[in-house]
């Protein structure tokens, strides 16, 4: 059942019973106490579909499953991974700087613009990163029927596959919202969903130095953060201060004991 549907039926719910009570048919405290119920339910439901941390319509994915040591490595996971991409020139500029750093990473494409920037895709499978689908056009799943959802996301996944050649097995729904339609689609065409457990709000415009603090802050063993080297859907916004930010947070977490892998590492 899509999400809009539960809010409408709890909220529709809420103002009968208010109605109800108003017109004297049922008692004015007790028809409070249930409209009170059904638009507390309501709010539950959304609260669900857009918070990345646990959902209450299926498994997403929101720190490495096993944030223990690292065997190659002997020090903590973490997972740096990117949205919206590819986007010139920021997208090359950050794989100059994962390549200098020896970093691999984890991207989670547009594939429309993967569509118009073959060779970046090409360049993050040749050095070593994995590709994880977000959508075909960056929208709110919650806002699409079944059909539509079903559509962009097989539509993505076959144009990520043909660029990369490889089975593409990750998505990460646009603002991380999904509902149990989007679920069952994931489930259908055997996509894992992948949220985060840290987000500096990189988007915001917020300065390079601020990036790193928030991320550093946040850090723990097996975290998954959100970064973007893209900006869906216009795409006009400058992505230079997360792409001057990923040099030195790879250096500070690595001084912090971290490992850094892309999700296909994950243990």
């Amino acid at each position: 059942m899509r999400i809009l549907y539960l809010l409408g039926l709890c909220f529709g719910a809420a103002l009968v019973l208010l109605f109800l009570g108003r017109a004297g048919r049922l008692g004015r405290q007790k028809a409070a106490v249930l409209a009170l119920a059904w638009a507390a339910a309501g709010g539950l439901g959304l609260t669900a579909a857009v918070l990345p941390s646990g959902s209450l319509y299926g498994p997403a994915v929101t720190h490495l499953e096993a944030p223990g040591p690292a065997a190659s490595g002997g020090s903590a996971q973490l997972a740096l991974t990117f949205d919206d991409g590819p986007y010139e020139p920021f997208t090359r500029e950050l794989l100059d700087v994962l390549r200098e750093k020896q970093v691999r990473a984890t991207f989670f494409l547009v594939a429309s613009q993967a569509e118009r920037h073959p060779d970046l895709v090409r360049r993050m499978v040749a050095d070593g990163h994995t590709v994880g689908v977000h959508a075909w056009q960056h929208r709110d799943f919650l806002k699409l029927d079944d059909a539509e959802k079903r559509a962009d996301l097989t539509r993505a996944r076959a144009v990520l596959e043909r660029l990369t050649g490889r089975p593409v097995r990750y998505w990460r729904p646009p603002h991380g919202f999904r509902d149990p339609a989007a679920m069952q689609v994931a489930r259908d065409l055997g996509l894992t969903v992948v949220t985060w457990s840290t987000a500096p709000r990189d988007w915001t415009g917020i300065a390079a130095g601020d990036i790193v603090r928030r991320v550093v802050k946040e850090a723990e063993p097996g975290a998954i953060v959100l970064l973007h080297d893209g900006d869906s859907p216009y795409y006009r916004a400058s992505r230079q201060p997360t792409v001057d930010a990923a040099g030195p947070l790879i250096d500070t977490l690595r001084q912090q004991g971290y490992h850094l892998v892309p999700l296909e590492d994950r243990k």
